[in-house]
């Protein structure tokens, strides 16, 4: 029995296989399209169908991949841009809200220990300052 790591790895190989052999299928295409002969229709219904058949593989193979990319990443990619732009954009902008938050925790914090130190003060006799 394969792990799973491997099983998915494999799934994703298969996938990225039939991508790239759709795009050669595609690139025939429009070749043939382009320099179209008359007698070149059962040629073009040949590549036509080869592209529907791994369509049809790429679907059947998608149920074994589970990975999710977000749709930012997806349409960096479609407009021509680098996906690592939008990673570290995104690193960056967590760190900053790390920042932010850690400044709030430690605003309450502070907040906290004044507010405990001031109830002490003003109820000695409620306050058991276990608390």
């Amino acid at each position: 029995m394969q792990p799973e790591n491997t099983i998915v790895m494999d799934a994703r190989q298969s996938v990225e296989d039939q991508l790239n052999e759709l795009l050669q299928e595609l690139f025939e295409l429009s070749v043939i399209v382009y320099d179209f002969q008359p007698d070149g229709n059962k040629l073009v219904w040949k590549k036509i169908n080869s592209v529907i058949d791994h369509y049809q593989k790429i679907d059947e193979l998608k149920d074994g991949i589970e990975s999710f990319i977000p749709e930012e990443v997806i349409n960096f990619v479609e407009h021509g841009k680098n996906p690592d732009i939008f990673t570290q954009g995104f690193v960056e902008r967590a760190a900053t809200e790390n920042q932010f938050t850690n400044g709030k925790i430690k605003a309450v914090n502070e907040f906290r220990g004044i507010l405990t130190e001031e109830f002490s003060k003003s109820f000695p006799d409620l306050y058991n300052g276990s608390q």
